[in-house]
């Protein structure tokens, strides 16, 4: 299986360092053009499906890549983005001393989902995506924290969830190629 990880385009929220998480947040004006510019440089791939995230920003970001395939768009629960709990909608420039460390710390207190269950969340996905989607080229669209993850389980990096920072690999609008 050729598995295309693409990460959503940017929005207002990403440009203003607002912590998004599961919030409904649309592509900004730029966001969408990066996607267009993506969408046309993979035009020629032979995509067979898009599966992605059923938030607002990864289905428009689907939508877009789609223009130039008329394929199938399914939406799956498990790309969702990482919970952020009370954070979400708050710059992360301006919390205070105690709330950026309950915010590195994941805590449960903050209905905050941990790095390790949404590593683990990618890596059930990952698992069954063979028998679950039959398909020989699939495009998952879906947010930085969990691209991140897959990129990780599919590359077989260590990770070391005693240490609370977050290793990021994409950009908006980013593409990595895999072959599982």
């Amino acid at each position: 299986m050729n598995l295309y990880v693409m990460r959503h385009g940017k929005t207002t929220w990403n440009e203003k360092g607002i912590t998004q998480g599961k919030r409904k947040v649309r592509l900004n004006k730029s966001g969408a053009e990066q996607v267009r510019k993506v969408a046309s440089d993979h035009k020629s791939c032979n995509f067979d499906v898009i599966i992605c995230s059923p938030l607002v920003r990864t289905m428009q970001t689907a939508r877009i890549m789609n223009e130039y395939h008329n394929i199938k768009i399914i939406k799956d629960e498990a790309l969702t983005e990482i919970g952020q709990g009370i954070f979400e909608g708050k710059k992360k420039t301006g919390l205070s001393q105690h709330d950026q460390f309950l915010k590195k710390a994941r805590s449960k207190e903050c209905g905050m989902e941990s790095f390790e269950e949404c590593y683990n969340r990618m890596g059930v996905f990952l698992s069954g995506i063979k028998e679950k989607y039959n398909y020989q080229n699939v495009l998952l669209i879906t947010h930085n924290v969990c691209a991140s993850f897959i990129d990780d389980i599919l590359l077989k990096k260590k990770k070391d969830f005693g240490n609370k920072e977050f290793s990021h690999h994409f950009d908006n609008a980013e593409i990595k190629h895999f072959v599982i």
